[in-house]
């Protein structure tokens, strides 16, 4: 068995873009208690990374759902949580290095922190659980073949 091509997009989607707009509410939250707003727009709005890291997330979150096995619903999160931090951190990374940081390493896991506090990966998760109960899975080929020969004997 695995999962369509549809459920594993909208899955992913779903996941990469609720995350990150919670991150973004957050963070325009924090940043109007704090009354740098311009500061939230150059961050949120103004930077192309975030378009990177969307599409880079969504990719990877549609290749994993589509490529692996039907898992136990507690092993999605678990799984498709580490690809999503992982393309979270690589993209942080690139970011800062393209922007001269001698540090990127330390500046993604900076990020990443910065995506717990914004409440981004957490919500990944949830999300990660909420839609693999939702999931479309249909028979491959390699399924049917096995399925008839073993209720064949």
């Amino acid at each position: 068995m695995t999962v369509t091509w549809r459920a594993a997009v909208c899955y992913a989607l779903t996941v990469t873009v609720l995350s990150l707009l919670t991150a973004a509410a957050v963070d325009l939250a924090w940043h109007a208690a704090s009354g740098g707003l311009g500061t939230w727009v150059s961050a949120w709005v103004k930077n192309p990374w975030n378009g990177v890291f969307a599409v880079a997330a969504t990719i990877t979150l549609t290749l994993t759902r589509r490529l692996t096995d039907p898992l136990p619903m507690w092993r999605v999160p678990l799984l498709d949580g580490s690809a999503y931090l992982v393309v979270l951190l690589v993209c942080a990374g690139l970011a800062s290095w393209s922007a001269g940081d001698e540090a990127p390493a330390d500046t993604a896991f900076v990020s990443a922190v910065l995506a717990m506090f914004t409440l981004q990966l957490p919500t990944a998760w949830v999300l990660s659980a909420w839609r693999a109960r939702h999931l479309d899975t249909v028979l491959t080929r390699a399924a049917t073949r096995t399925t008839t020969r073993t209720t064949r004997r």
